[in-house]
C-alpha cells in the first residue's frame, strides 16, 4: 500500500479519494449528519451528466418504476423518489446544454411533432395567464415542460442511435417486471382477491390504474418480440426474455382488475388488425366520426340499453368485465360519468381558456350535476381529475387545448403509420407498430382515466412521440446504430 501510495500512479488518487471520503463520513455519522453518506451516488451521476447524458437518462428511465412517491414534503408540494430530483437537474443541465451553447439538432425543432407540442405548450402558458389557480398552474407548466424537454427533445437526440430506443424500452421494463413479481406475491397472499387490488402496488404505484396501464402499454412490444424477433434480428436472449416477460405482465394486467387496461389490449388489437391491412389514418378517422355521429344520434336508446346493465363490479373476471357498461348502480362508473359531466359544464363556461392547467381538482366541485352525483362524491370536489385525457384538457385549457394535444397525437399516428406502411427497414417498421400499440392501449385507457402528467407514465407517453420523430428523421431509410 505505501508503494502504491508513493508511486505516481493514478490508483493512489483513487486510495487518496477513497481514504478521505471513509473519514469524512466517520465524522459525519457521529454528528448524524447522515445525508452525507449519499455524496458519491450524487457525484457518479454529476459525472455521467457531464460525460454520458444518455446512459443518465436511461438511469432515470430505470427508476422510475421503482421511485416512491411522497405526497407532502411541506408547503403543499410532493415530490417522487428518487427520479424527481434528477430529472430536475437534467432539465437544468439540458436547457443549459443544448439551447445555451447552441449544441441541439435544431431540425428537429422544425418537425410537424414538435412543432404541435410546441403549440400545445405555448397555450399551456397562456391559460396559466388566465388561470383561476396561478400557482397551480405555473406548477403543472412546468412540471410539462421538464418531461417534454428531457424525454421528448432529448430523447429524440438519444434516438438517434437506434439501439438506444430498445435500451429505454428494456431500461422501464426490467424493473417493472420486479414490481410486477413483488406485486404478484403479496396479492397472492390475499389469494388475489379483487378488493386488495386496488392499491397492492403501492408504494411503487400508488393505484391499479396507472399500474396497469404502464404494463399494458408494453404487451405489443413484447408481442412483436415473440413474433419477429428473429427477423429484427433481436438477441436469442432478449426473445427469451420477451416470452417471460410477456406471459409475466399478462397475469400483471389480469390481476390488476383494471378494466380500462383490458379494453385497452382489446382495442390494440383491432387497431393491430387495421395496420396488418394497411388501412390509412384518414379512413380510421372516418370510420371513428361515423361510429360518434351514430352514438350522438342513438345517445337515448344507448344509454336505456347500457341502463339494464345492474352487473356491479364483482370477483371473478368475467363479472367484473360485464361491469364496464353498468351506468345504473356500479358507484366507480357513475363517479366518473359525474366528473366528465362536471369538465363538460365548466367548458361550457370557459369555452376558450378553460380554468387554468392544474386546475380542475379545485373548481370543479359547483359543476357537478346533481343528477349524476354518487355516493362517493364530494361536496368539495376533492377527490381529483376528470378522469379522461381530453376531457381534463378541455376543462382546464379550453377547446384550442384539448383540440392541441389532439392534434399532437394525430401527427404522432400519422408519422408512425407512414413508417409501418413504408420503412423499408423491418426494425423500423416493427419497433413503429409496437410503440402505435402501446400509445393505443394507453390513450384507449385515457378514455376513462388520466395519468400523463404522473413521472409513470409521462416517461412513456414523451419518450414514445420522441422514439417516432427520431425514426422518421434519422431511420426511415437506413438505420444510425453507432
Amino acid at each position: 500500500m505505501l508503494k502504491l501510495l508513493q508511486s505516481g500512479s493514478k490508483e493512489k488518487w483513487l486510495f487518496l479519494i477513497a481514504g478521505a471520503f471513509i473519514l469524512l463520513n466517520t465524522i459525519a455519522i457521529a454528528l448524524e449528519w447522515y445525508w452525507f453518506s449519499v455524496l458519491p451516488l450524487f457525484a457518479a451521476l454529476a459525472l455521467l451528466a457531464a460525460l454520458k447524458l444518455d446512459l443518465l437518462l436511461i438511469a432515470i428511465v430505470f427508476l422510475v418504476p421503482l421511485s416512491i412517491n411522497i405526497e407532502d414534503i411541506g408547503l403543499g408540494l410532493g415530490i417522487s423518489l428518487p427520479d424527481e430530483p434528477l430529472i430536475i437537474g437534467v432539465f437544468l443541465l439540458v436547457v443549459y446544454k443544448f439551447i445555451i451553447d447552441g449544441e441541439y439538432d435544431f431540425k428537429v425543432l422544425k418537425h410537424p411533432i414538435t412543432i404541435a407540442i410546441l403549440v400545445n405548450t405555448a397555450w399551456i402558458f397562456f391559460t396559466c395567464l388566465t388561470s383561476q389557480e396561478v400557482i397551480v398552474s405555473f406548477k403543472f407548466l412546468l412540471s410539462r415542460i421538464w418531461y417534454i424537454v428531457l424525454f421528448y427533445f432529448l430523447g429524440v437526440v438519444l434516438f438517434k442511435k437506434f439501439n438506444r430506443i430498445s435500451e429505454y424500452l428494456w431500461a422501464y421494463m426490467i424493473p417493472l417486471a420486479g414490481v410486477v413479481i413483488w406485486t404478484l406475491i403479496k396479492h397472492s397472499d390475499d389469494n388475489f382477491s379483487q378488493v386488495t387490488s386496488f392499491e397492492i402496488m403501492a408504494p411503487f404505484y400508488i393505484a391499479h390504474g396507472i399500474y396497469a396501464a404502464a404494463i399494458a402499454f408494453f404487451i405489443p412490444l413484447l408481442a412483436i418480440y415473440l413474433l419477429f424477433g428473429f427477423r429484427i434480428q433481436a438477441h436469442p436472449g432478449l426473445v427469451i426474455a420477451a416470452a417471460f416477460l410477456f406471459l409475466l405482465f399478462s397475469a400483471g394486467v389480469a390481476f390488476s382488475f383494471t378494466r380500462a387496461a383490458w379494453l385497452s389490449l382489446a382495442g390494440a388489437a383491432g387497431f393491430a388488425v387495421l395496420m396488418i391491412f394497411r388501412v390509412r389514418l384518414w379512413q380510421m378517422l372516418s370510420v371513428l366520426a361515423f361510429a360518434s355521429l351514430f352514438i350522438v344520434a342513438n345517445f337515448d336508446d344507448i344509454f336505456f340499453q347500457l341502463y339494464q346493465n345492474k352487473q356491479n363490479s364483482a370477483e371473478g373476471f368475467e363479472k367484473h368485465l360485464e361491469s364496464v357498461s353498468n351506468v345504473r348502480n356500479d358507484v366507480s362508473n357513475l363517479e366518473r360519468v359525474n366528473r366528465w359531466m362536471a369538465a363538460i359544464n365548466m367548458a361550457a363556461e370557459k369555452p376558450i381558456v378553460g380554468f387554468g392547467p392544474g386546475a380542475y381538482s379545485f373548481t370543479y366541485a359547483p359543476y357537478q350535476d346533481p343528477e349524476f352525483k354518487t355516493p362517493i362524491t364530494t361536496a368539495f370536489g376533492d377527490q381529483g381529475h376528470a378522469h379522461s385525457e381530453f376531457l381534463n384538457p378541455l376543462a382546464e385549457t379550453g377547446w384550442p387545448g384539448m383540440l392541441t394535444i389532439i392534434a399532437v397525437l394525430l401527427l404522432v399516428f400519422h408519422f408512425g403509420l407512414n413508417l409501418v406502411y413504408h420503412s423499408p427497414i423491418i426494425q423500423v417498421r416493427m419497433f413503429s407498430a409496437a410503440i402505435l400499440l402501446g400509445l393505443i392501449t394507453y390513450y384507449i385507457h385515457g378514455l376513462l382515466n388520466n395519468y400523463s402528467e404522473q413521472d409513470k407514465i409521462a416517461v412513456l407517453i414523451w419518450g414514445a412521440f420522441a422514439m417516432i420523430t427520431a425514426m422518421d428523421l434519422y431511420h426511415k431509410n437506413a438505420l444510425l446504430k453507432e
